[in-house]
């Protein structure tokens, strides 16, 4: 048989005295027997409590029967205290139900409307279409061919430029200038040959500048820059 646990032992010695007590000392009769109000004060006292010396305690444990009502006293003891435990439980769960479900309305209700978070917009780019296939090569802002400005919207546009003839494809960068000394925005972009045509198609957020006149430069990298006027409307 597997080995008996100390608290086992214990267990097993307790009930073995108390069976040898509900049996070896009847008393029918009830001679000598203190009555229930001392056999329920024996009963309530802690387990700890030194009983040695009581006339009441000797006469329990030599009396069947006020043994058996001590035992009946004690089991209901322990019945009561564990429907507490379970009460106390149950109170506890409830009362943090209740504050989450008061938290919870708070939340919800408020001093007023919960305020929106602003979404932020989605950039929109306008697209043009810019022809530059008529704009000779230059090497400098001064050098410029007189030319019709281009018309540039004061937003996010994305433009497709038709690049002059014969350029190639490839990487190329583009800025808007003041002067040429002066680039106010650069962009990269890569251009490809689509029916015999050379286009560039880049996106420029123009709205942080002012209306006016202005200078966009092209050229196709690392090579030099082609000027025109610009206007932003």
């Amino acid at each position: 048989m597997p080995e008996e646990s100390p608290h086992a032992h214990f267990d097993r010695l307790k009930k073995q005295l108390q069976d040898s007590i509900l049996r070896d000392y009847p008393n029918p009769e009830r001679r000598g027997c203190p009555g229930n109000a001392a056999v329920r004060e024996l009963a309530h006292r802690p387990l700890d409590y030194s009983l040695e010396g009581s006339p009441n305690w000797q006469h329990l444990t030599h009396c069947s029967e006020c043994y058996r009502e001590f035992l009946d006293i004690r089991a209901g003891m322990k019945q009561r205290k564990k429907a507490q435990r379970v009460g106390i439980g149950l109170g506890v769960a409830a009362a943090i139900i209740a504050v989450g479900a008061i938290i919870i309305l708070g939340n919800r209700q408020g001093v007023g409307p919960r305020p929106e978070h602003p979404q932020i917009a989605e950039r929109i780019y306008r697209p043009r279409m810019v022809d530059l296939e008529g704009l000779s090569m230059t090497r400098s802002e001064k050098g410029r061919q007189e030319m019709k400005p281009i018309l540039l919207g004061r937003e996010p546009e994305e433009l497709t430029m038709r690049l002059p003839f014969g350029s190639k494809a490839g990487a190329y960068e583009v800025q808007l200038l003041k002067n040429a000394d002066r680039p106010l925005l650069s962009v990269n972009g890569e251009a490809k040959i689509e029916n015999g045509v050379t286009l560039l198609t880049l996106r420029m957020d123009l709205s942080p500048y002012e209306p006016g006149r202005y200078f966009f430069g092209v050229r196709q990298i690392p090579w030099d820059w082609t000027y025109c006027p610009a206007v932003i409307q």
